[in-house]
């Protein structure tokens, strides 16, 4: 059920580029039971009249909502009516975004500190410091550029760099979704310690890592998106390539009825059962997958290089928030592939070592006991044959979101680079 509703989904979607940045000031964000048919359709009915927006993308049968100031009593009278139960997340979304942006301001320029979240071009400029001071164990080149022309730049990190050619090959990478910030500065925070910036306690376990692998870091995937979801709208989804008229209805002369809308869903535009689950034909969507496979040049610029190293993958592992889950194929099919054993011991290992961290839970299960979906990366490249193929949901599990506080990037990048270690360590 979540996954249908999911189909509704198109917060700002549709917001001209001229737009003023969205204020979310006043709205909330609650957590819904869904436990009768007669509320799922009143869910679907308040999506549909643009009462409510989705925010995450399925707990079993609770789901996040968004709702404005305006509409909160009327929600509430409605719930109320049906005999639902729920939980308020965050009594003032604005609010969140104005102290996130108040931590940002806080951010000294030219220090990357893992203090703060950071633009791509401090991003892409800490990748090449972390080169310059370790030139032989990395090396920084770009796969391709996005739509607005950033470089897609990833870090490739290994022992004797210059024979690395010939190791097994893990590819890590992360901000595919926009407004998922935690999740690019999580493999930042991964690339360090390889290279034993940060965690140097970690170091025998990454330097015998080194020895064996090279990783290939591809920090942010969704660079358009991410830099639009730090000026113009913060809970911003996708990609910012126009994508066509609100609900598909143009006029004669080409214009849009109902409004421009923006964007592709990177993570339903990969070609693993394209286009059938979870996903919307609305091309102002958040879900909305494009008319066909690798329709984005960020999404073409992975698969390309990929497909061609896919011989030597051992590893494919994408970073996403939020819900704290390891997530194994495949995400459209509910028959357990082939390799599930391998899965289960690889995801057991993985959460282990990240609740021995701080404590945190994170579940191991299929993508599709989440909610079915078609067109992700990991689940497209589990079908070229790498065995070894998963997505991490990072921190929280709802409270602030997406909107993780600054004070919560270290701990979440130090329980990931253990669970990262662990899972290496069952390859």
């Amino acid at each position: 059920m979540i996954f249908f509703l999911l189909l509704l989904v198109g917060t700002g979607a549709f917001r001209l580029p001229e737009d003023l940045p969205v204020d979310y000031s006043g709205y909330k964000t609650l957590r819904v039971a869904l436990k009768s048919d007669e509320l799922r359709d009143l869910v679907v009915l308040m999506v549909e009249n643009e009462v409510i927006s989705i925010m995450d993308e399925g707990l079993g049968d609770e789901i996040d909502i968004l709702v404005s100031e305006l509409e909160y009593p009327g929600l509430l009278d409605s719930l109320s009516g049906a005999g639902a139960s729920y939980q308020i997340l965050s009594e003032d979304v604005g609010a969140d975004i104005e102290e996130e942006k108040q931590e940002l301001l806080k951010a000294v320029p030219g220090v990357f500190d893992f203090r703060n979240y950071y633009a791509v071009k401090y991003q892409h400029s800490h990748l090449d410091a972390l080169v310059a001071r370790h030139p032989d164990q990395a090396e920084t080149f770009s796969i391709g550029q996005s739509y607005e022309g950033r470089d897609m730049k990833v870090i490739r990190i290994s022992n004797d760099l210059a024979n690395a050619d010939s190791k097994p090959m893990i590819w890590v990478d992360g901000g595919i979704h926009a407004r998922e910030w935690i999740s690019s500065h999580t493999v930042l925070y991964i690339a360090n310690a390889l290279l034993s910036e940060v965690d140097t306690g970690l170091r025998s376990q990454v330097n015998a890592m080194l020895d064996k692998y090279q990783f290939v870091i591809l920090p942010m995937s969704n660079p358009d998106g991410y830099e639009y979801s730090r000026t113009s709208n913060r809970m911003w989804r996708k990609t910012r390539r126009p994508s066509g008229c609100k609900y598909g209805y143009t006029r004669p002369d080409g214009s849009c009825y109902y409004g421009q809308c923006f964007g592709i869903d990177p993570n339903r535009n990969f070609d693993a059962d394209f286009g059938r689950k979870g996903v919307s034909s609305n091309p102002c969507s958040d879900v909305y997958p494009g008319k066909q496979a690798f329709s984005e040049k960020n999404t073409q610029a992975m698969r390309d290089f990929l497909l061609k190293h896919k011989s030597n993958l051992a590893l494919y592992l994408s970073f996403h928030s939020y819900s704290q889950l390891f997530l194994k194929p495949i995400g459209f099919d509910y028959n357990p592939p082939k390799d599930a054993a391998v899965h289960n011991a690889a995801g057991a290992a993985a959460v282990n070592a990240i609740y021995q961290t701080h404590g945190k839970v994170y579940k191991n299960i299929r993508s599709v006991e989440l909610y079915p979906t078609s067109g992700s990366s990991a689940d497209w490249i589990y079908l070229q044959g790498v065995t070894n193929a998963y997505t991490i949901e990072l921190r929280d599990t709802g409270r602030y979101g997406f909107r993780l506080p600054t004070s919560q990037i270290i701990p979440t990048g130090e329980e990931n680079i253990r669970g990262f270690i662990a899972l290496v360590n069952t390859l």
